[in-house]
C-alpha cells in the first residue's frame, strides 16, 4: 500500500499504530489470503479510506503471519475490523461486510467535536497531518493558530502531543505547563510522563519475549504495561503495574502506584477501567 492512511501491521509497528489512534481513529482490519470474505473486503475498505483521506487510519493485520496479535486483540473471526479511538476500542464488525456497514461504524468517530458540538475542521487537518508523517507541517499549523488563537487550549493540547511524537519532549513540557490548570493538562501531563519513561527503554516486544520466557521481573512487567497503556491496550497494561506493585514496591521507589496514577489521568474518569483499577488500588493499599 503506498496511500499514507493505509499501513500494514507487524511486530514493529503496532504499538506505534495504536498510539496514533490518541490523534486519529485507527480502524484495525484482519484478514487472511486464503479467506473469499477478506479478499472482498478488502477493496471496499481500500476505497474508504481513500474517500476519507486520512480521517482515519486502515491498518491491515495478516492474521496468518501474526497470530499472536490477532489473539491478544480478542479476534474471533476472519475478517474482522476493531475500530479504536484515543485508545479505547470504539466498536468492532466480524464476517464479510458491506461498504455502508463500515461507514456506519466509522462515521460516528471521524473528527473531532468542540464545546458546542461542532466538528472543528482545523484539529481535523492536524490529526491527519500526523497520521501521514508530516510532523513539522502539523507543529508549523498549530503554532500559528495559537498565536491567533491562544485561548483556544485545545489546540495547546494538540500541540503539545505532536511535539511528543517529534521527540521534543522539553518543548511539549513547556507547553503543558504554560497551559495552567485547564481541564485537558492531566491527560497531557500522563502522557508526558509516560513518553519520559519509556525513553532509551528497550522495545515492547523484548519486554514481551521476556515474560513469555520466564514470567519477568519487575522492569519487564513494567515497561511492556507502559507501552500497552498508551497503544490502548490499558487493561492488560494496567493488570502488569498492578502485578509488579503488588510483589515489588521498591521498584522505582513504588514507581508502579505512580504509573497507575498517571494512567488514570491518561485514561480519564469516563473510562470504566479507571474506576475499576482505582478500587483494585485502594483494596492494594488498605
Amino acid at each position: 500500500m503506498t496511500d499514507p492512511y493505509i499501513i500494514d501491521i507487524d511486530q514493529t509497528n503496532i504499538n506505534d499504530v495504536l498510539q496514533k489512534s490518541m490523534q486519529t481513529p485507527v480502524l484495525l482490519s484482519f484478514y487472511s489470503a486464503t479467506s473469499e470474505p477478506s479478499n472482498l473486503l478488502a477493496p471496499i475498505l481500500a476505497t474508504i479510506a481513500d474517500d476519507y483521506q486520512g480521517k482515519f487510519i486502515l491498518a491491515r493485520v495478516d492474521s496468518d503471519a501474526m497470530p499472536d496479535i490477532a489473539q491478544q486483540l480478542g479476534v474471533r473471526a476472519i475478517p474482522a475490523l476493531k475500530l479504536v479511538v484515543k485508545g479505547q476500542l470504539a466498536g468492532e464488525l466480524e464476517g464479510a461486510q458491506q461498504d455502508a456497514e463500515v461507514r456506519q461504524l466509522l462515521e460516528p468517530h471521524i473528527g473531532v467535536a468542540d464545546a458546542s458540538g461542532q466538528e472543528d475542521p482545523f484539529i481535523g487537518q492536524i490529526q491527519r497531518a500526523v497520521s501521514m508523517g508530516a510532523l513539522d507541517e502539523a507543529i508549523a499549523s498549530l503554532e500559528s493558530a495559537i498565536t491567533e488563537q491562544p485561548a483556544v487550549m485545545a489546540y495547546q493540547a494538540l500541540y503539545a502531543d505532536v511535539l511528543m511524537d517529534a521527540k521534543r519532549i522539553d518543548d511539549a513540557e513547556a507547553v503543558i505547563k504554560n497551559m495552567g490548570d485547564d481541564a485537558l493538562v492531566p491527560k497531557a501531563k500522563a502522557r508526558l510522563f509516560f513518553v519520559r519513561q519509556l525513553d532509551g527503554a528497550e522495545s515492547a516486544q523484548h519486554y514481551q519475549s521476556q515474560i513469555q520466557a520466564d514470567g519477568g521481573g519487575s522492569e519487564s512487567r513494567y515497561y511492556l504495561g507502559v507501552y500497552l497503556i498508551i497503544s490502548g491496550q490499558e487493561e492488560t497494561g494496567l493488570n502488569l503495574l498492578l502485578s509488579v506493585m503488588m510483589n515489588d514496591r521498591t521498584y522505582q521507589e513504588d514507581g508502579a502506584r505512580s504509573a497507575l496514577l498517571s494512567a488514570f489521568d491518561f485514561m480519564g474518569t469516563d473510562n470504566p477501567l479507571t474506576s475499576k483499577f482505582r478500587r483494585k488500588l485502594f483494596a492494594l493499599l488498605h
